[in-house]
């Protein structure tokens, strides 16, 4: 006998969900389209007309909504409706202490809810390589690790309730960053005479992006080893160098020019003979964190 999975929300994310589950498992699938709910049947999902009728046959649903007021309310009607020690899979995108809202609703009908948030979009998840960032208060997780594995390629433990998606929030934010900078030097590189072939190739070895993460974050902010190295001044003044070339070419800057902002906050500290990954320190003292914890 096949294990029962309930889904709700059947959109773009949903049916890819959908689909790789019923792979594996018996699929009982809702949305508030009939359309999209017919849609489903060719993948083996069968389809009910209510949330209800969903959550009576499984004993763990996953939920694919736009919004977080849209899950807020679906929890509020299916919890009462569901098993004790059911399960309710979070996956669309919202805040962490969204997340903590929808658990303690489900609660108090005796009901588990963890944030699955997926890394990857609905390519990645219909050809199973997107991960999946838990966050689990209740040791829920382990109970259905057998469904969050058929539709990922690793399902990545974050921490408690809503470390899942604040997981992927970060993960998305330096993503988004990142692709601004890219961006802006792109653009200055061609007012240079540098093709953006040529830009891509420089940017995608160690030195521009992967270093700053494996050697400045992984092996010097984490142990806060900031003794030799390249120092806070002298990355200083090769910023200060990217912008007086950009403000000769007419480059408009936004995202390097923030980030200058902070070496030289950081060489007034005392920071400037250290590597330059020191300026991790600035945030331990603004935010009262240790990164070697």
């Amino acid at each position: 006998m096949k294990r029962k999975v309930g889904i709700i929300g059947l959109g773009n994310m949903g049916s890819a969900i959908a689909e790789k589950l019923a792979t594996q498992f018996q699929v009982i699938g809702f949305d508030i389209d009939e359309t999209k709910r017919e849609a489903m049947k060719e993948f083996g999902v069968e389809v009910e007309a209510s949330m209800e009728a969903v959550v009576k046959q499984t004993d763990v649903v996953f939920l694919s909504m736009p919004k977080a007021s849209i899950s807020k309310g679906i929890v509020q009607q299916i919890s009462p409706m569901m098993e004790k020690d059911a399960i309710i899979v979070e996956t669309s995108t919202i805040l962490p202490a969204e997340v903590a809202e929808l658990r303690e609703i489900s609660r108090e009908y005796g009901v588990q809810l963890i944030d699955a948030a997926i890394l990857g979009g609905v390519g990645h998840m219909r050809t199973q390589t997107a991960a999946l960032l838990v966050g689990d208060s209740d040791n829920a997780a382990d109970r259905i690790m057998e469904v969050l594995q058929a539709i990922s390629s690793e399902v990545q433990m974050m921490g408690e309730i809503g470390a899942g998606m604040a997981a992927k929030i970060i993960n998305n934010g330096v993503a988004h960053a990142v692709m601004s900078v890219i961006v802006e030097s792109s653009a200055l590189a061609l007012k240079l005479g540098i093709q953006p072939e040529k830009v891509y190739e420089l940017l995608r070895g160690e030195t521009a992006l992967l270093r700053p993460l494996t050697h400045r974050y992984h092996e010097r902010i984490q142990n806060g080893q900031y003794a030799g190295g390249m120092s806070t001044v002298n990355a200083r003044k090769d910023s200060t160098l990217f912008l007086q070339l950009a403000q000769e070419k007419g480059v408009p800057l936004f995202s390097v020019q923030a980030a200058h902002s902070v070496y030289e906050m950081a060489a007034q500290e005392g920071f400037g003979d250290e590597d330059y990954a020191a300026i991790a320190k600035l945030w331990e003292r603004w935010s009262d964190i240790d990164f070697t914890k």
